[in-house]
């Protein structure tokens, strides 16, 4: 075909649509269109800005979005290349230090702070004047410390004290501060100056162990472009931290919201699919005479398959159009709505959700309107007389177009194919299994149903009589009704794993360098204040020395993480139960009194460093050399705040080698910590409420994200379920014109509807119910490391939201069916 010729068939293809869209034959197809893509758009909005959002929220722990931390300050060079993206720095400078007042001297963490800190996140700070909030930093002259040095020093706003060689005034409190979450050095008071101060201290000398950082902030794409022009400027002992490096809490936390977003994005698609497909092939089938007509006049199969190729192009750049316009008003009101849980503006979307709308449209129109179309071709003239023709048969291409398009739509909106894989291809088993149970349902209907005239059994006749176009809705609503229930299931799993993983009684301590005489005086300090005393878990350095026989060395991986992990020592533990807050993955655990050497690591170690079942590992543990075979692959949960390591031996094995002990727990009292470490002064306390507080947040935050991401992913299963119901119109028009002309009441006809729709939408819930119950259990267990449960209420819950949906969502046509006149049906008007 020329281009002259192309440009006709475009020419009659955009005719073609606004005569039909005059005539009303396109309307199904548009609104099952324009609902899909709406659906899509609105996840992928809604999606993208939540995302976009939450990890704006995460980053303000690290009180930036990208962080240099080194042994020197950041060259020149780093600054000028920042500037030069648009970006925003910061520097600051952090030591322990010794400070001194009152006649009393303390450790503490000093950090010293530019005018440009913080770049994400506020400061809270109490002054003699109130409490205020914002980006602040001290004043020259001035310092703040947090309220644990006033408490121990006794000191008061306005008191000098003095670090190094220089006096300054206290003049705040600092009640929170962005990244205090992160530092190594939280556990002590802390105390902020201005950078600009810090020469006149004289704390910094030749050989000081200071920690700089650079803080980055900005656009995304310029902070990952950064972050890409750094890493190979990285000086020896120099990292990049971002906030899901620093805090394993929050990154297990944000992992676990992204993958929901994702599978709710994945779920909506299955969604506008469904519709999709009964709008395509309920349209096509209407105009099978019209398309022979054309072969009639002498058109070509090519030039058929052009001109309403044609027409369903320009179809789906309208639908696309309208539907992302309509996605981005339902968003937008949602997020109205729920402005006062979801707290700041959100962010705006980016291109790729504004994108997400029109290419949905023309990938489901490619991949589920090109199999119909391309039948369409070998319409033969005749059937202009005959009616009666058979339809072309149909063949493999539908169902692998269908597969195609809408595995490319998941994967592009969950961007990860190798999960989107995973997840369509149960998706599809179910859908095949569906499909047969419906058949075989659909049949015994039709032999119990037969004979009876009543309403009800009438209804029932009706799904017998067109059994293909009832397997295919049933099959089809039973798939939506299954995403909705899987995604049900998930959310209320995945909110109670955040709930119970920080309960009212987290622990907001640990307790490190615990000697072995010592834990009978803690077991005793716990229980004078009538408290069960915590693990005490046997804790040593260690370093790994070789993976089987090749020795480990941080140029080996490319990876800045696996560098920095072989770089240091391993705390190492051995214990014979597995613990609460860790489920294995692979191989098998020890028995307890095991004296065999083995080895358990952490999935996330195993998989950064190349570590597997089977391998043989070597440590380094105070000059001795441990060797032994990895048993067991562990996941941990690290937002449990409980010890946790990455490698653990059998107790009958390591259990004589010298060993510290840790805890965590949950201080009863205020004073408890103090009473504590004067008891057993070379303890080292570390005070994580701070930490806790700020997790706490985050995780309020997804919950509140995931519950409003379930509100819209419902709100558009419910719309594209009436659009699906909405294929049927005619048919079920035709069917209440014969029966009224046959001497039916309205009641009559509205009676047989509802015993259609509700047979059809119950038994498609049951079957969805079930599917439900075995993939959203597996989802969890895959996509969210929950464990493995099956919800038997899920059946019986599907039958009756099915039935009640289908019904609810076709309500208004029913209400069209029944007041539209037998005539005007039967004359085809």
């Amino acid at each position: 075909m020329n281009a002259g010729s192309l440009r006709l068939s475009l020419r009659m293809g955009a005719r073609l649509l606004w005569r039909e869209m005059r005539a009303g034959e396109l309307s199904v197809l548009l609104f099952a269109l324009l609902v899909a893509v709406a659906a899509m758009s609105s996840v992928a909005f809604f999606s993208d800005r939540i995302d976009s959002a939450l990890t704006r929220q995460a980053s303000q722990l690290l009180a930036a979005d990208l962080v240099v931390n080194s042994r020197n300050p950041a060259p020149p060079a780093w600054q000028q290349q920042a500037a030069a993206r648009q970006l925003r720095t910061a520097h600051s400078a952090s030591f322990p230090s010794m400070v001194f007042a009152r006649e009393q001297a303390t450790l503490v963490t000093l950090k010293a702070v530019d005018a440009g800190y913080p770049l994400r996140g506020n400061v809270q700070l109490r002054t003699a004047t109130g409490v205020k909030q914002g980006a602040l930093h001290p004043a020259a002259g001035e310092v703040w410390a947090d309220g644990r040095l006033l408490q121990k020093l006794g000191l008061r706003l306005g008191d000098d004290i003095r670090l190094g060689q220089r006096s300054f005034r206290l003049s705040g409190e600092v009640l929170r501060e962005p990244d205090g979450a992160v530092d190594l050095y939280n556990f002590v008071p802390r105390v902020l100056l201005n950078l600009a101060d810090l020469p006149a201290t004289g704390l910094v000398q030749e050989g000081s162990r200071v920690r700089y950082r650079l803080f980055i902030a900005g656009a995304a794409p310029a902070v990952t472009a950064m972050r890409q022009w750094l890493q190979p400027q990285l000086p020896s002992g120099a990292r990049l931290e971002d906030i899901e490096e620093a805090r394993p809490e929050v990154r297990a936390a944000l992992e676990r919201a992204r993958r929901f977003l994702g599978l709710s994005a994945v779920l909506s698609v299955t969604l506008a699919a469904a519709a999709v497909a009964l709008a395509v092939r309920r349209y096509l089938n209407r105009h099978w005479q019209s398309v022979a007509m054309l072969r009639a006049f002498g058109q070509t199969s090519r030039e058929v398959a052009t001109v309403w190729g044609s027409l369903l192009l320009w179809l789906a750049l309208l639908g696309g159009l309208l539907g992302t316009l309509a996605g981005f008003a339902v968003q937008a009101a949602l997020i109205y709505l729920a402005r006062q849980w979801l707290g700041d503006e959100l962010p705006p979307p980016g291109l790729l959700a504004w994108l997400s709308g029109p290419l949905s449209a023309l990938i489901l129109l490619a991949g589920f309107a090109l199999p119909p179309l391309l039948a369409l071709r070998k319409v033969p003239a005749l059937a202009v007389l005959r009616a009666d023709l058979p339809r072309s048969g149909r063949s493999l291409l539908a169902p692998l177009l269908a597969l195609v398009a809408l595995l490319g739509l998941a994967a592009w909106q969950v961007g990860d194919a190798t999960l989107a894989t995973w997840l369509l291809g149960g998706l599809f088993a179910f859908l095949a299994v569906v499909a047969l149970l419906a058949w075989a349902l659909v049949w015994l209907l039709g032999r119990y149903a037969s004979g009876s005239q009543s309403g009800w059994r009438h209804g029932l006749t009706n799904l017998a009589r067109r059994p293909a176009l009832a397997v295919l809705q049933m099959a089809a609503l039973a798939v939506s009704l299954m995403a909705l229930l899987t995604l049900t299931v998930v959310r209320d799993d995945l909110i109670g794993a955040w709930q119970r993983s920080l309960p009212p009684d987290a622990p907001d301590t640990f307790l490190i360098n615990l000697q072995p005489p010592q834990r009978p005086a803690l077991a005793q300090l716990f229980r004078n204040v009538g408290r069960t005393p915590p693990a005490m878990l046997p804790m040593t350095r260690a370093r790994l020395l070789s993976i089987n026989t090749r020795a480990v060395k941080a140029e080996d991986y490319a990876d800045d993480r696996a560098r920095r992990l072989v770089e240091r020592e391993f705390n190492l533990s051995w214990r014979d139960e597995l613990g609460a807050s860790n489920h294995l993955s692979a191989g098998r655990w020890w028995a307890a009194g095991d004296t065999r050497p083995q080895f358990s690591v952490e999935q996330g170690l195993a998989d950064t460093l190349g570590i597997r079942l089977g391998d043989r590992l070597a440590f380094d543990i105070a000059g001795t050399r441990y060797q032994a075979t990895v048993t067991s692959l562990r996941k941990v949960a690290w937002d449990s705040f409980q010890p946790n390591f990455f490698v653990l031996g059998p107790s009958g094995w390591l259990g004589k080698e010298n060993a510290s002990y840790i805890a965590s727990y949950r201080a009863p009292d205020a004073g408890f910590n103090n009473r504590l470490v004067a008891r057993l002064p070379n303890v080292t306390v570390i005070d994580i409420s701070v930490i806790v507080r700020e997790v706490k947040a985050v995780i309020e935050r997804l919950a509140l994200a995931v519950e409003a991401m379930f509100v819209l992913t419902l709100l558009a299963g419910m719309l594209v379920l009436w659009a699906a119901l909405a294929t049927t119109r005619n048919e079920r028009l035709a069917d209440a014109a014969l029966l009224r002309a046959l001497g039916a009441s309205r009641a009559q006809v509205r009676s047989v509807l509802l015993a259609e729709l509700g047979a059809l939408g119950g038994l498609a819930g049951l079957l969805a119910g079930i599917g439900a119950m075995a993939v959203g259990s597996l989802v969890a267990v895959k996509l969210f490391d929950l464990p493995f449960v099956l919800n038997w209420q899920l059946p019986f819950m599907g039958l009756a939201a099915g039935a009640l949906l289908v019904v609810v969502a076709a309500w208004p046509l029913l209400q069209t069916i029944t007041r539209t006149s037998p005539v005007d049906v039967l004359r085809g008007v």
